[in-house]
Order: C-alpha cells, then structure tokens, then sequence
C-alpha cells in the first residue's frame, strides 16, 4: 500500500484554501486542481509499504510525537515547486507555525529511520499542494498567479497527524486515514 503521514486539514480550513483557488480567476487552466477534500500537509511519504508494517510505524510515530504539544499554523501566498515561472507543483505556503510543523515532520522522519525507513533527503516544504501543473505555462499564466490571493483567515491548530493511504483512481487519487495519532494533550 502506498502510505504516508500528513496532517489533515479542518473543513473550515479548506473552505478557506479553495476560496482563494477561486480568487485565482484563470479559466481552463495547463494544470489539474487537487480536489478540496484531499487537501493535507504531507510530513512523511513513505512509499510503498506491507500493510502488516502499518500499526508498528504509527506505534513508532505515536511514541515520537508524544512531547509535542499542540500548535497553530497560518497558510499564506501561492508559490510553486520549482517557482511560479515554471511550476510543476502549485501550492499554498505556510506562514506561521512553520518551524514547529517542520520539527514536527523532522520528528517524524528521525523515529522511521530509526525502524529502517530511508531519511528524507529533499528539504522539508512547508506547503499543502492545490494543483499538478500538465504542460508549461505562458509568460500571462506566470504573470497571473504572481498576483493570486493569499489563503485569508485561514489558522489551523495541529493536534494530531494521520497515516494515510493513497489509492491511484482514473478519476484521480484518493485518500484513506488508517491510524490518526495525536500530539500531546495540554496540561
């Protein structure tokens, strides 16, 4: 099964992310929209692994994560992977709570490689993904999503991540939480 962790994102949050999609205003786009329920923020990609590892990685993950306390992240301006010229990847920047979110994922990724995972080896993007760019784009395309909208309103507390699967659709991909773990519970 191809799995990974990711932090879930209330509806709320979501609205608020698709809202601003829509704030975008460029019909019949090069590129494919992520479908508002599967926005998320990606900590892990794990690739594919046997479903009987599944418990044991979350049991690894849920004892790493137990001294984390609970924190807000803020979404920001649209960027794109590797830039806003030449995106193959468009997405929301986090703002605030980024270095927390980043020790969060750092966490995550340390425990695994202790059990035998391969470390990440890109930096860690603070980002929830919002479209897959098909062909390149044209300099008034490159120029409109310069001036996109940020993401307003949009702060989301993090209080747990999820380990999720990934099913590839003809229609596109699909989600499934398996395990949700929560960070620890304020004293």
């Amino acid at each position: 099964m191809r799995a990974f962790f990711a932090v879930n994102l209330s509806d709320n949050t979501k609205d608020r992310i698709a809202n601003a999609i829509r704030g975008i205003g460029i019909d019949d786009p090069p590129w494919r929209w992520v479908a508002r329920d599967n926005f998320h923020v990606t900590l892990k990609f794990l690739g594919d692994v046997p479903p009987e590892q599944v418990t044991g990685l979350a049991e690894v993950v849920s004892e790493a994560c137990r001294s984390i306390a609970p924190f807000s992240i803020t979404f920001g301006e649209l960027g794109g992977f590797p830039n806003l010229k030449r995106p193959r990847v468009l997405f929301y920047r986090i703002v605030d709570g980024a270095r927390l979110l980043a020790r969060l994922a750092e966490r995550v990724d340390e425990s695994l490689t202790a059990v035998g995972i391969e470390k990440e080896r890109r930096p860690f993007r603070l980002h929830v993904t919002v479209a897959r760019v098909k062909a390149p784009l044209e300099g008034d395309l490159a120029a409109a999503l310069e001036r996109s909208p940020a993401v307003s309103g949009a702060r989301e507390t993090v209080t747990s991540l999820t380990l999720m699967e990934s099913h590839l659709r003809r229609q596109g991909v699909q989600y499934q939480s398996l395990k949700e773990i929560a960070l620890r519970k304020p004293k």
